[in-house]
């Protein structure tokens, strides 16, 4: 049996239970139930937090025939592959277990746990972190090294510098599997490399700090 189309997927919501079951809120999180589908992905449920600019996206990709909860945090939006799911039931039970953690996961008002191989870099102690500026220019700090996000790809993002306004931002990620700290840039929402911040610890990474981050976050608020 072959598998179904978006459009079949999309019309067989209004019987599925579990999306009835749905609670209007949670933790500040609001509801909003089918945005439709845009190209291969079908957007199921939403809990959103304006204020936060935090969302959980539950969504159908035909990609690769999965459901998969998707999480936005500011700018970055990235698939929890912890729960890609091909069969519905068994995705409907994952989503009524898990729903309350995936939502702290992207709550910027709870704390979040390191894991050990970055708690061992020294981030949870690192002193310089309280040296940095909460505003530059149109620039705000969004996420702040005491209160780091789990990303992809085997990265931890420990510092976001965003303007939301104009799309740019500049960030920061530690990766366990390369063992080497580094950021990226956006400019009008369309994603950059910089090498300028690379380096393999924390004393190195606070020289380019001073150096360089207030020039960087000058450079890329330019029109």
């Amino acid at each position: 049996m072959g598998q179904l189309k978006l459009t079949e997927i999309e019309a067989q919501l209004n019987e599925w239970e579990f999306l009835k079951e749905l609670p209007p809120e949670i933790d500040g999180f609001k509801l909003t139930m089918g945005q439709g589908i845009d190209g291969q992905i079908l957007t199921i449920a939403s809990y959103g937090n304006e204020a936060m600019h935090s969302k959980l996206d539950l969504v159908y990709t035909s990609e690769t025939f999965d459901y998969v909860p998707v999480k936005t945090i500011g700018m970055h939006t990235f698939r929890d592959i912890r729960y890609f799911c091909r069969d519905r039931d068994k995705f409907a039970k994952l989503m009524q277990e898990n729903l309350p953690e995936l939502l702290a996961d992207i709550d910027r008002e709870k704390k979040h746990r390191m894991g050990t191989l970055v708690e061992e870099t020294g981030l949870a102690s690192w002193e310089y972190a309280a040296r940095l500026p909460q505003k530059v220019g149109g620039f705000e700090l969004f996420i702040a090294p005491d209160n780091p996000i789990d990303y992809i790809n085997g990265s931890t993002l420990f510092i976001d510098y965003s303007d939301f306004e104009h799309g740019n931002q500049l960030v920061f990620f530690y990766n366990t599997f390369r063992d080497e700290f580094f950021a990226e840039t956006k400019k009008g929402f369309m994603t950059g490399i910089t090498h300028e911040f690379d380096c393999r610890n924390l004393e190195a990474l606070e020289k380019l700090l001073d150096e360089n981050l207030e020039a960087a976050l000058q450079k890329l608020g330019k029109a």
